[in-house]
């Protein structure tokens, strides 16, 4: 039976750091679950702006992320 893994990020984040993850999620999988790479299953869901909040924060109000004209339609601005 395959191991399944989704992760969540906000979207826009560098691709090659996404494809290290993937590369790096797997290789742990497959070592603490003994899995052959046939058997592990890796994605990556990417979040447009507006859609989480974390601790009452709306993520486009987070200093970590810059503002983007997808932001500003997210506040309705």
């Amino acid at each position: 039976m395959p191991i399944m893994c989704t992760v969540q990020m906000p979207k826009g984040k560098d691709p090659e750091k996404i494809k290290k993850s993937l590369v790096d999620i797997s290789n742990v999988l497959m070592e603490n679950f003994n899995a052959q790479p046939n058997q592990v299953r890796v994605t990556i869901e990417e979040l447009p702006r507006g859609r989480y909040i974390a601790g009452g924060v709306m993520d486009y109000e987070m200093p970590d992320f810059k503002e983007t004209d997808e932001t500003e339609e997210a506040k309705g601005e």
